[in-house]
């Protein structure tokens, strides 16, 4: 009987021992770890340290009124980190800011005044943990960008009546300009992307202008090894499908099947970018009659286009 009390005892003691050791691992999982903790006492002084690509620091100054300048130890293509303060932080006597690597590398850290002159301060370096955590989960979320695109270009004109004009006045080609709000998914190796709604302005020597409203969706394949939220090349075709809403014809439309070739400009994988699009588009339009007899004519052109857009 003692034998079995002394087992039991000892079994309660084992456990109790046990389990509330496992909660302070699961807390310091989530703990900021501190990365460097300097004091700064001499004008121009620097620290340098290593951070990660995707992760996210906080800095703790001791002084107020104080920013950090902080650049890459070497210039061969590091990208430059962001840095943004912490608002409210000064209020407590002291300078707090996050800072946001896009690539692994060493960095120079140095303290500079709001007035610009160096300044005496401790610099306490931490890496936010459940920060991190916040944004590799939405960087590995697809996402899609939302942009707007302005364009212009040549198209090879076209005759919106098959009545014989006179003598030198056919219709040649002409200019256009359009506007479009557009959408296009998550940066991988193949994705779908559309101009959402678009508004276009079509000219031609001799004929009658033709505004139209259009829509067009576009499958591209990204090109070169940066195709995962970098700078990239894509290339693709795409459906342009157009109502006029000035035009000669009460019920003239657009169909153009056509390629294209961009090439996407940005600096991380969560900054907004600029975009350069070439396009060619084969039209064909629809609802012009002949006149008099009132049946259906179908002309054609060939049209060139150079466009830039803004996404984010």
């Amino acid at each position: 009987m003692i034998r079995s009390a002394c087992a039991v005892a000892w079994l309660v003691v084992c456990f109790s021992s046990t389990l509330p050791a496992q909660s302070p691992g699961s807390a310091a999982d989530s703990a900021d770890v501190l990365v460097l903790d300097h004091d700064f006492t001499t004008t121009g002084e620097v620290v340098r340290v290593f951070l990660y690509d995707m992760q996210v620091y906080r800095a703790e100054l001791s002084t107020e009124d104080v920013s950090l300048q902080i650049r890459a130890r070497s210039n061969s293509g590091t990208k430059t980190l962001r840095v943004y303060p912490i608002f409210g932080s000064r209020s407590s006597g002291v300078t707090v800011a996050e800072i946001y690597p896009d690539q692994d590398g060493e960095y120079e850290i140095r303290p500079v005044s709001l007035q610009g002159s160096r300044t005496s301060t401790r610099l306490r370096l931490y890496r936010d943990v459940s920060e991190s955590r916040r944004r590799l989960t939405a960087m590995s979320r697809p996402r899609w960008e939302i942009g707007v695109e302005l364009g212009g270009g040549w198209h090879s004109g076209f005759v919106q009546s098959n009545v014989a004009p006179p003598i030198g006045s056919e219709p040649s080609a002409g200019k256009d300009i359009e506007l479009c709000l557009t959408a296009r998914s998550a940066p991988k190796s193949q994705r779908f992307g559309m101009c959402v709604l678009g508004v276009s302005h079509q000219s031609q020597n001799r004929a009658p202008s033709v505004m139209w409203v259009y829509t067009e969706p576009r499958l591209g394949i990204l090109l070169g090894r940066d195709q995962y939220g970098y700078s990239s090349w894509e290339a693709g075709p795409l459906f342009r499908f157009g109502v006029g809403i000035d035009a000669s014809s009460s019920t003239a439309r657009t169909f153009a099947p056509g390629v294209f070739l961009a090439r996407h400009i940005r600096t991380s994988k969560a900054a907004a970018g600029w975009t350069l699009q070439l396009s060619y588009h084969r039209a064909f339009f629809h609802g012009f009659t002949t006149a008099g007899t009132g049946d259906p004519v179908t002309p054609k052109s060939h049209r060139v286009s150079l466009g830039i857009g803004w996404y984010r």
